[in-house]
């Protein structure tokens, strides 16, 4: 049987949270991924967290309730959450939980490393952010349909050392 575990690492500063072997998104994952978004913060990492999704299929209201406190504590940082590579499902449980409008949602890890760099945006209600170089009426495109499925991460068995 699987273990849902999050895998964290550092790109410029910034943190990064990937979550593994994790259809189901528990909440106990993304406590741990607190927990180390703390230490990141005490060793004067950068208050941004880039949350990469991909193969997380659904997401129940207590993982949202995690997320929720850790929006709180990077705020308070000067930081903020910004999501990335999420499936249709787990979008819409945010946007039904009215919960998407406080969090930033990118298609992918590139688009969430390049939001970092561009500093804060606010985001409209429905928590959808446009792309500037689509045009003012076109947001941003969603990651693929449930055949995005098949990407669930599965931890490697023999860890490269580098």
């Amino acid at each position: 049987m699987l273990k849902p575990s999050v895998q964290v690492h550092e790109h410029e500063g910034v943190l990064i949270a990937e979550f593994w072997d994790c259809w189901r998104l528990d909440p106990a994952p993304v406590q741990d991924l607190r927990s180390r978004y703390e230490a990141h913060r005490r060793k004067n990492g950068r208050p941004e967290l880039v949350i990469d999704l991909c193969g997380v299929g659904f997401a129940g209201s207590a993982s949202l309730g995690s997320f929720v406190a850790l929006h709180r504590e990077a705020r308070q940082n000067g930081g903020r959450l910004i999501f990335c590579n999420v499936e249709p499902n787990v979008k819409e449980v945010f946007r039904a939980s009215k919960l998407a409008p406080l969090f930033e949602f990118v298609p992918d890890r590139a688009a969430a490393l390049d939001s970092v760099a561009r500093g804060p945006t606010t985001a409209p209600a429905d928590g959808n952010l446009t792309d500037p170089e689509a045009g003012p009426d076109q947001a941003r495109s969603e990651p693929g349909g449930l055949a995005g499925s098949a990407r669930l991460r599965r931890r490697k068995t023999n860890p490269d050392p580098s």
